[in-house]
């Protein structure tokens, strides 16, 4: 209520202040009002929960399923947002207002292209709605694999032939047996194309075709082996090479392979356990602190076999050609000491940069050790 004072004309003022007290009433009244109307809930009908799509091609095109919502209510029904089970579908809806009686869509539009298999999404619908704030919508059905063309099935092209594949990945391969994996090839020409020779690769890497001459519309493989007992390239391995071809178009083909070289520790038995070398060195980490772009810094590091066996360095690996490491001794007696240098090349940019310096041993508990290097360069 608003306090009026006492002035000298009081009936002329006690008019001024009801008049005033009434506009103020009238203003909360139908901010109440419209605050209430906000809040207000209503009920409503969904026509159907699911849609099932049936069986779809996955290159058939975008398909849909509407959802009619009916206002049961005596006040407007609200959709307030509408959220898809994931990005492939995507939902429309009434965003005015639905009168009493009336009628709202949501509409889910789902896409198959990469989704080949069952149907199985969510639409969650928000509301104003009594008992259904949250209206969950089905889409059922199932995507049918496209028929797939030569380019779906070879999408790597060198010429006139064509591949499944560029790089034929071994995965994980033992260093003692030999491992093998194979790239499909398909003659897309008009002639028949000979494969005449491999480019050269390191010792323990062979590539061999499984027909040296692919007529045209023909598949043949082209299968790459490693002989992991003649190589000590342990870690992650590339090769590249290339196959060489009298294809008019282009005669070499450039392709790779990719795997992992892997101590083969097998199953060790308590007494293996027991027996095996144990890996200990003295810090796994160097900073050389405060250092000038350009120069060349080196580190030592004190390796320590506490295990019963000899402890093998089979293998020095690092990230880039501005760290170089070795050893003094690659097998470590026990009880013996091996001394690890590392040379550190600082080149790039101010600031701060750190390599790695990978070890591979046949302690089965340390099998691969990275140590870090790293500096301030200014």
């Amino acid at each position: 209520m608003i306090i009026c004072g006492q002035p000298k004309n009081f009936i002329t003022h006690l008019s001024i202040c009801l008049m005033k007290n009434k506009i103020l009433l009238i203003t909360l009244v139908l901010v109440s009002i419209n605050i209430n109307a906000q809040k207000a809930k209503t009920t409503l009908i969904v026509d159907k929960r699911f849609h099932d799509f049936g069986k779809i091609k996955e290159d058939g095109g975008k398909v849909t399923a509407v959802f009619t919502f009916t206002n049961t209510g005596n006040s407007n029904l609200l959709i307030e947002k509408v959220e898809p089970s994931c990005g492939c579908t995507l939902g429309e809806y009434t965003k005015e207002p639905i009168p009493p009686g009336k009628t709202g869509t949501v509409t889910a539009i789902y896409n198959p292209k990469n989704q080949i298999g069952i149907i199985d999404k969510t639409v969650g619908v928000y509301t104003n709605a009594y008992y259904a704030s949250i209206v969950v919508l089905e889409l059922r059905g199932e995507v049918i694999p496209r028929d797939k063309s030569m380019s779906d099935i070879f999408p790597y092209r060198v010429g006139n032939m064509m591949f499944d594949k560029e790089i034929a990945e071994l995965g994980d391969v033992f260093h003692n047996v030999s491992d093998s994996a194979y790239i499909v090839m398909y003659n897309d020409g008009q002639y028949p194309i000979k494969i005449n020779n491999v480019s050269v690769l390191p010792k323990g890497y062979r590539v061999y075709p499984s027909k040296n001459v692919i007529e045209p519309n023909e598949e043949a493989k082209l299968f790459v082996v490693i002989e992991a007992n003649t190589i000590k390239d342990f870690g992650v391995f590339n090769k590249n090479f290339r196959l060489l071809t009298d294809d008019q178009e282009i005669a070499e083909k450039p392709l790779m392979m990719l795997g992992n070289l892997k101590y083969n520790f097998g199953k060790l038995s308590k007494k293996d356990k027991k027996a095996a070398p144990k890996f200990k060195i003295d810090k796994k980490e160097y900073d050389f602190g405060d250092r000038q772009i350009g120069l060349i810094v080196e580190n030592t590091f004190t390796i320590t076999n506490n295990g019963k066996n000899n402890l093998e360095i089979l293998a020095l690996k690092s990230q880039c050609s501005c760290t170089k490491a070795s050893i003094d001794k690659y097998t470590i007696k026990k009880g013996e000491q091996a001394k690890l240098t590392i040379t550190f090349d600082l080149l790039g940019h101010a600031g701060i940069t750190q390599k790695p310096v990978t070890i591979y041993t046949n302690d089965p508990k340390n099998p691969i050790v990275d140590i870090i290097v790293k500096a301030n360069l200014y």
